[in-house]
């Protein structure tokens, strides 16, 4: 925010087009609260935006929520085991999971399972944990102690209702300081467990087996998040026939995907309204009518 600031400051953005306030929640509060303020948009937790958005819906203000997720991606029979392991792997260690959209519930057939949760937990086993700033680091910290025991707890429940735990878990034995965690793999999750529901916001993967690709589209839609998701085949046309089943806001194939150069954003808790690309636009717009009886030569000249 202050480098945004900064910026704005730096190419002559007028004063007041812009203005950053660094405040606690209840001046927070005061800003959604306030008629002067046109358009509220927010970027964070479901709780904090369900609070946001009842404010907002209290003075029938305008807003948009880009919230949290809990992403799902389909591993269909034809597509490679090792290379999907590999791939979800991968991308579970960006940011140290901390990101809305990352692919944790890994929804594939029960045959593979097993195979998948091997392939994901050998490049785990590979990545080291460390200092962010050291080169051969491959994942950092949590942001925070409280995070990191948030993430904790959920190993535990994960570990409690029944989960298997194939890899990590624990803080790494080599990390003294710091708020380090392990990259996680849970197998055969219950879909409507703890970790199969509730976003951990951390490097932790739940892989739920199922029978086919229907009870794969249900088990994707069994949540209230509806943020994220991917399929990964090499049939595209099947591709198509599942991403268009799936009630989320953004489906890519064989991949993690974020597009913010067009529509992004969520279904059911995991927002309201789209940022990017004309989409995007839209939600700071507003339609007004003039009925008149004749054209005044200020409008013509428009």
């Amino acid at each position: 925010g202050y480098l945004l600031g900064e910026a704005c400051q730096n190419v002559g953005l007028p004063a007041g087009v812009m203005n950053i306030l660094t405040a606690d929640r209840a001046v927070s509060e005061l800003l959604v609260r306030h008629p002067g303020v046109d358009k509220v948009s927010f970027t964070g937790s479901t709780a904090a935006g369900r609070r946001i958005g009842a404010i907002c819906g209290d003075r029938v203000a305008r807003v948009t929520l880009e919230l949290g997720g809990k992403s799902v991606a389909i591993v269909c029979d034809d597509f490679d085991i090792e290379t999907a392991g590999k791939l979800l792997a991968q991308r579970a260690t960006f940011l140290t999971g901390q990101t809305c959209s990352l692919l944790t519930r890994i929804v594939v057939s029960r045959k593979r399972h097993d195979a998948l949760v091997e392939a994901m937990s050998a490049y785990f086993a590979s990545v080291k944990v460390g200092d962010p700033f050291s080169p051969d680091s491959g994942m950092g910290p949590l942001a925070t102690s409280i995070q990191r025991d948030r993430v904790e707890n959920y190993i535990a429940k994960g570990k409690a209702e029944g989960a298997i735990l194939a890899s990590g878990g624990r803080r790494p034995p080599s990390l003294q300081r710091g708020f380090f965690i392990e990259p996680t793999v849970f197998g055969n999750v219950d879909n409507r467990s703890t970790i199969g529901q509730e976003e951990i916001f951390g490097p932790v993967l739940s892989v739920i087996p199922v029978d086919d690709d229907a009870q794969a589209v249900a088990v994707a839609n069994d949540s209230i998040f509806g943020l994220g998701g991917a399929v990964f085949t090499d049939d595209v046309e099947r591709f198509y026939r599942i991403a268009r089943q799936l009630r989320t806001g953004t489906v890519a194939h064989n991949t993690h995907r974020t597009e913010m150069l067009i529509a992004y954003g969520g279904f059911k808790q995991s927002g309201i309204g789209r940022l990017g690309g004309v989409e995007g636009l839209r939600g700071y717009l507003e339609s007004k009518t003039l009925a008149m009886q004749s054209m005044p030569a200020a409008a013509r000249l428009e």
